[in-house]
């Protein structure tokens, strides 16, 4: 499980709003407990893929610095965000084969005519070859 306050679904949403018809990206951070995962922040990241209409990539040096504040006691990187535009709220077969580390959560927004339509969560396979649904809680 996952819980993600509403206010930070709200930034996610205005982010993948605002980068329609590219894919918006980004970051989440908080902490991991007995339950599951609590995001206490986003952070938005330049998608620097060479095609981002379709694809993402997340500015390494934003992960690197924010891994670097973790390791001084600060917000742990959870995982990371991305728009699919015109596209479901669902990992593609280019997500698929973009799995690199299996502890990372992938959220998800459904972006269509520039408004997001749902966000969904998952956890990728140990193996990395595939994702498991996550069950996504919102707070206020």
């Amino acid at each position: 499980m996952i819980v993600l306050p509403s206010a930070l679904r709200a930034a996610i949403a205005a982010h993948a709003a605002a980068d329609y018809p590219h894919e918006a990206c980004g970051l989440l951070l908080g902490r991991r407990n007995g339950a599951g995962m609590v995001v206490s922040r986003t952070v938005a990241s330049a998608n620097l893929a060479a095609e981002p209409s379709h694809r993402f990539e997340i500015d390494p040096g934003l992960r690197l610095k924010l891994q670097k504040a973790a390791r001084a006691g600060g917000d742990e990187v959870l995982g990371h965000y991305h728009s699919h535009p015109n596209g479901a709220a669902q990992p593609s077969a280019t997500d698929r084969t973009g799995i690199y580390e299996a502890d990372l959560v992938w959220l998800i927004a459904a972006v269509h005519k520039g408004h997001v339509e749902q966000i969904a969560a998952f956890m990728p396979w140990v193996d990395c070859a595939g994702f498991n649904e996550l069950e996504l809680n919102e707070t206020n």
